[in-house]
């Protein structure tokens, strides 16, 4: 009877043996807590980085999503673990935001963690000249945001590290806003979009402005309006029925980019959800293959 109930017990100990082994740690190393910038209160990032790499690895610059609050970036862990787990440093970053800091500070807070990570990559063998950003849902519209104003100086900030670049070689992005005027100006976005005025408070608490369509502010925090022929390439992924970010963002936002004569890629898939396609992770990596690896520097 005993050797019954311990074939369950020791199957079991076997599976959590393997799926450890399948994300063992000692495939990267995480350097918890940097410092990367001080704008009154410190700013934080996890950085993985992973082990054996003979090279200096590309980095993907992590950015949690959330309704624009401030956030610590750590409910995107796995996220960090993929890229690290499949061979890419990953910046796993804090950033301000609502209630107390609105866009011009979130931005900020990315840009400088983009040139805190170029001011240590030789300490931590990452090639400077390849570093990319994802996000989902707030976190994708701070990532294609960042792709795409890489010279806007407004968004700059106080960061630190004034003598390193915040631009970044491509950007994936997963539900996230991209237009914010078009989010409420647009009516097949409207319809699709419970609680609107809500909404619309929200966004433009963290805009810091009363919306308007033609408002300074809602324009400048909107990747869309940054669209240049010369923006590194970008990756939206998005689900038709995603009932909290609109799915025509990602595609107007790829339109807008292809108009330009940017490189863009979209992946809107039916139904679904808020959190993306179910294979938002593999999508993601295949472009960051393609992008950030398709030359080693030299």
């Amino acid at each position: 009877m005993k050797i019954l109930i311990l074939i369950p017990v020791l199957c079991l100990l076997f599976l959590n043996l393997l799926c450890a082994s399948e994300k063992s740690p000692d495939t990267f190393k995480v350097h918890k807590n940097l410092v990367y910038s001080e704008p009154g209160q410190k700013m934080t990032l996890d950085l993985f980085i992973p082990t054996g790499a003979k090279q200096p690895t590309p980095c993907i610059m992590v950015i949690q999503g959330g309704g624009f609050k401030a956030r610590d970036g750590q409910k995107f862990r796995p996220y960090a673990e993929y890229f690290a787990q499949h061979g890419y440093a990953a910046a796993l970053i804090s950033y301000r935001g609502l209630p107390e800091h609105t866009y011009k500070e979130t931005m900020a807070d990315v840009k400088a963690s983009v040139r805190f990570v170029r001011k240590i990559s030789k300490k931590h063998n990452i090639d400077d000249k390849r570093i990319g950003a994802m996000g989902r849902s707030a976190g994708a519209t701070l990532a294609i945001l960042l792709g795409l104003s890489g010279d806007v100086k407004e968004l700059e900030g106080e960061g630190g590290h004034a003598e390193f670049s915040s631009s970044i070689q491509a950007a994936a992005g997963i539900a996230g806003v991209y237009d914010f005027p078009g989010r409420y100006t647009s009516e097949e976005q409207r319809v699709l979009q419970p609680k609107i005025d809500t909404k619309i408070k929200s966004n433009g608490a963290w805009i810091g402005a009363a919306f308007a369509p033609d408002n300074e502010e809602w324009l400048r925090s909107s990747a869309k309006t940054h669209v240049d022929k010369n923006d590194p390439p970008i990756l939206l992924l998005h689900c038709k029925g995603d009932k909290t970010v609109p799915w025509m963002q990602s595609r107007d936002m790829h339109q807008a980019m292809r108009a330009a004569g940017g490189k863009s890629e979209a992946h809107i898939v039916e139904g679904g959800g808020h959190g993306g396609p179910a294979k938002s992770n593999e999508l993601m990596l295949k472009f960051f293959n393609k992008e950030l690896r398709k030359q080693q520097s030299k």
